[in-house]
């Protein structure tokens, strides 16, 4: 079963493509942001990099360890993005990156010019929304865990920015253009997650009931009443500030909440039924189909990384 929250490995470099094996670098450039590509074939740390324009990275392959300015270091992993404002020093760790397994990562660079574009764009159509509330990214919420849609479109734009295809320019910037909203989307999903999100909001309400009631069977006439809102007004806020309908969230919530609750208890049977699943069976394929695991795998893999 693929990740469908992971971005693919683009081709690494041919050996005599290399000219260090720290930090290799290859740049896809366009005429407002541009795509380079990083391997590392060798175990290092406190490697310095910087950025001159706002950045997008995504982990692509193996891992490193990141040291941000007034942020814990910690562990960078592949179905993960940042997005850090420009100017923001890193010192990055490459524990594990040998020549036999390289560590892949990518950082896309956007012009300030471009960000603006596209943020004023939004502002103007959709002044009301959550996720534009500030009119920028939030650069506290700058460590993502990819959504399917995130890492769909990330997959999406690298493809359209590698390839030959002489239109190239005008796909990419209809492709970014949805990556700012998937982004913000992200980030709003985050802050809600957190707790960062004011509680008079009808969202921070709407999460905060059902996170209270995951063992209870949800439905969206439920989630209607709790919001004071029509089915359609409600489908829309869901899709407007996290682009997944209520269901979705449910599902997602009680598929992360399931994680926990296998490490804790160590029972799919209960864990099902802790989370407001009647069906065994069905939690099972459900959670295959998400994690990519079985609950039982993903309970055997927990084991032996912690033992």
């Amino acid at each position: 079963m693929i990740n469908n929250r992971l971005v693919h490995s683009l081709p690494f470099s041919a050996r005599h493509e290399l000219s260090t094996l720290v930090e290799n670098r290859r740049a896809f450039t366009l005429e407002n942001l541009e795509l380079n590509v990083f391997e590392t074939y060798q175990s290092s740390e406190m490697v310095p990099l910087q950025f001159d324009d706002l950045v997008i990275i995504n982990m692509i392959h193996g891992k490193k360890v990141m040291h941000l300015h007034q942020v814990d270091s910690f562990d960078y992993l592949p179905g993960q993005t940042m997005v850090l404002p420009a100017y923001s020093k890193m010192h990055i760790d490459f524990p594990d990156a040998s020549l036999s397994d390289p560590t892949q990562c990518t950082a896309l660079t956007i012009s300030k010019t471009k960000i603006d574009q596209v943020i004023n764009r939004l502002n103007e159509k959709y002044p009301r929304t959550l996720v534009l509330a500030e009119g920028k990214l939030d650069s506290n919420l700058f460590h993502l865990y990819n959504t399917p849609e995130l890492a769909e479109l990330i997959n999406k734009l690298f493809q359209t920015i590698t390839s030959s295809n002489p239109l190239k320019d005008a796909l990419v910037d209809l492709t970014f253009n949805e990556l700012i909203i998937r982004l913000l989307q992200a980030q709003t999903m985050l802050s809600l997650e957190l707790g960062k999100m004011k509680n008079n909001t009808v969202l921070a309400h709407i999460r905060n009931y059902i996170h209270a009631h995951l063992s209870e069977s949800i439905s969206v006439e439920v989630l209607e009443k709790q919001a004071n809102m029509s089915r359609s007004s409600l489908f829309r806020l869901f899709k407007n500030e996290l682009g997944i309908t209520p269901i979705e969230y449910i599902i997602r919530t009680r598929i992360q909440q399931a994680k926990g609750l296998l490490r804790k208890t160590k029972s799919v049977k209960e864990t099902c039924f802790s989370l407001g699943f009647n069906d065994v069976n069905y939690f099972v394929r459900l959670f295959k189909s998400r994690v990519g695991v079985t609950p039982g795998a993903y309970m055997l893999a927990d084991e032996l990384i912690f033992s």
